[in-house]
């Protein structure tokens, strides 16, 4: 199983330059190795002319404006439920299968014990819900990259929602 790593968020500094990056600019986030941690460098986009030597991993991101829809993910009960409710319909595997994982991911799901695992098809798991204990089985799905962007825009629209203008918003 994959390790989870804790990255800082965006720092809204531009490294090479050492000034703070402005509302709507484009900016690229480098992630580098630090002894047994891994750091996070932002550089804006005129600083920008390929990614240091030892980064890991490195993508391209607009700051925010003051303009912009600040954007909230549902509760955990609501995306248990939305879980639940594509069980029926075969259409979806691969969207559910996705949410599973976003879910795991989260920590509101984790894989059941294997002695409840018994009686399941090669390509399914089953997951316990951590806040009640019940399981759900999921289709595992393969995902091509063609489908992979359709898949994410398919997911934000269920998942997110406009925050309310006096909403505090927690990510």
């Amino acid at each position: 199983m994959l390790g989870e790593y804790k990255l800082n968020r965006c720092t809204r500094q531009c490294h090479a330059l050492k000034r703070p990056l402005r509302e709507g600019e484009w900016y690229y986030s480098v992630i580098s190795e630090s002894g047994d941690d891994y750091v996070r460098h932002d550089y804006s986009a005129e600083s920008w002319t390929e990614p240091p030597e030892g980064a890991v991993g490195w993508w391209k991101k607009q700051m925010p404006t003051s303009a912009a829809r600040k954007m909230v993910l549902a509760p955990p009960e609501v995306l248990i439920d939305l879980l639940r409710s594509m069980e029926p319909f075969p259409e979806k595997a691969k969207s559910r299968y996705l949410l599973a994982l976003m879910l795991m991911r989260r920590r509101l799901i984790r894989p059941a014990a294997e002695s409840d695992k018994s009686e399941l098809a090669e390509n399914q798991m089953r997951i316990e819900v951590i806040a009640d204990g019940s399981t759900i089985d999921i289709e595992t799905c393969e995902i091509s990259r063609s489908e992979s962007e359709t898949l994410r825009d398919e997911l934000n629209e269920l998942l997110y929602c406009e925050a309310a203008p006096d909403e505090d918003v927690v990510a």
